[in-house]
C-alpha cells in the first residue's frame, strides 16, 4: 500500500523555457527565517515538442497545509475524480453505447503508467467513464480522450511506486448524461515489480519504442542501459525495447534503495534511441523520492530518434535535491 504523499501534481510548461534548478535543501545550522519560502520548481522537457512537469509542492505560505483530497492507493487517473467506495452499480444498457472492447498495454509496473483504449459503438461526444479497480478503496469517474476520432477512447492510469499487486483487474463502465452506469468491462493487466526505494524514477510509453532512461546521480556517475549499475547502489532494474524487441511492459526503471540513496542533485533525462513504430511517441515520466512524488509527460516528434545524441532526441525531465 502507498503511504500519504507530500504532493502529487502535474503542470504545462512551455518547452523553450530554460530549465530552473530546485535550491538544495536548507542548511539546518541557519537560523529560522535567514531564507525566503521556497517557490515551487519549473522543470520543462527541453529539445522537442515540449510536455508537462511537476512541481514538489514544498514551502509555502506557513500554517496549517490544506487538505489532501481522497485518492486510490494503487493507482492515480489522469484528469479523473477519486470517490472512495464501492463503484456505481449497473443500470443495464438500454440507453448506452455499447463498449466494444478495453484494450491495455500487456503488462505495467509499479510506478509506471498504463493507458486503456475503449472502443464505444457509436461513439458518443465527450464519455464520461466509471474505472473501478477490484480491491481498490474507491473508483474514479474521467471524460475518455478520443485523439485518433475514431471512436477509441484512451483513460491514462498510472500504477502507484508502492503498489504490491501482482495484477490489476479494471472495471470500465460509460455513464449517461443522468449519471446512470451502463455495463461493466473487465481487463486484467499483470504487474511487473520494479525497484522501490529512497529514489525511484519510471519511464513509460504505449507502443512499440526504443526510449532509454538515465540519470546523473549526485557523484556524477550516470545510469543508463550502458552503466546499469553505480558505486552508491543505483541501478537500472526494468529496461524494455532494445533493439525494437517487444517488451510486456514498455518501462524504464531506475531505482536506489532504501537507506542507500545518496545526498545531493540528480539529474533525470529521456533519449528517443530508436524508432520502432511510426508516428511521434508520448511518454510519462513518474519520479519518487522522500514522500514527493512529480509526473512528467513529453513527447519525440517522428523522425528525431538516433543512436547520436542531440537537442531533438534528449529531454532533460528534472533535476532535483535530495
Amino acid at each position: 500500500m502507498l503511504g500519504v504523499l507530500a504532493c502529487s501534481v502535474t503542470k504545462t510548461i512551455p518547452a523553450d523555457e530554460p530549465l530552473e534548478e530546485e535550491p538544495p535543501p536548507e542548511d539546518p545550522t541557519e537560523e529560522p527565517g535567514d531564507e525566503p519560502v521556497d517557490e515551487p520548481v519549473e522543470q520543462p522537457s527541453q529539445g522537442g515538442s515540449g510536455g508537462m512537469a511537476g512541481t514538489d509542492g514544498m514551502g509555502g505560505s506557513g500554517g496549517e497545509p490544506p487538505l489532501e483530497p481522497p485518492r486510490s492507493d494503487v493507482i492515480d487517473v489522469d484528469e479523473g475524480t477519486f470517490t472512495p467506495g464501492e463503484p456505481p452499480p449497473s443500470a443495464g444498457e438500454a440507453t448506452f453505447s455499447q463498449i466494444v472492447s478495453v484494450v491495455g498495454p500487456p503488462a505495467v509496473t509499479n510506478g509506471g503508467s498504463a493507458i486503456l483504449h475503449v472502443q464505444l459503438s457509436p461513439p458518443v461526444p465527450s464519455p464520461s467513464f466509471v474505472l473501478g479497480l477490484n480491491g481498490d478503496t474507491g473508483y474514479h469517474t474521467v471524460t475518455g480522450v478520443d485523439p485518433d476520432g475514431d471512436g477509441t477512447y484512451d483513460i491514462t492510469t498510472v500504477v502507484a511506486a508502492g503498489a504490491t499487486q501482482t495484477s490489476l483487474t479494471f472495471r470500465v463502465a460509460l455513464t449517461d448524461a443522468s449519471g446512470n452506469v451502463g455495463p461493466y468491462s473487465e481487463l486484467a493487466v499483470p504487474v511487473i515489480q520494479s525497484g522501490t526505494g529512497d529514489v525511484k524514477i519510471t519511464l513509460s510509453w504505449d507502443r512499440l519504442h526504443d526510449l532509454d532512461l538515465r540519470v546523473v546521480e549526485p557523484s556524477g556517475e550516470v545510469i543508463r542501459y550502458s552503466n546499469q549499475s553505480s558505486g552508491t547502489g543505483g541501478a537500472l532494474d526494468l529496461d524494455s525495447g532494445a533493439n525494437c524487441s517487444p517488451s510486456p511492459a514498455n518501462s524504464e526503471n531506475i531505482f536506489w534503495p532504501s537507506g542507500g540513496g545518496p545526498t545531493g542533485q540528480y539529474v533525470v533525462s529521456v533519449h528517443n534511441y530508436q524508432q520502432c513504430t511510426p508516428g511521434p511517441i508520448d511518454y510519462t515520466v513518474r519520479v519518487v523520492y522522500d514522500n514527493v512524488v512529480n509526473t512528467y509527460k513529453g513527447t519525440f516528434a517522428e523522425g528525431t530518434a538516433s543512436e547520436t545524441e542531440s537537442a531533438a532526441n534528449v529531454h532533460e525531465i528534472a533535476r532535483f535535491f535530495r
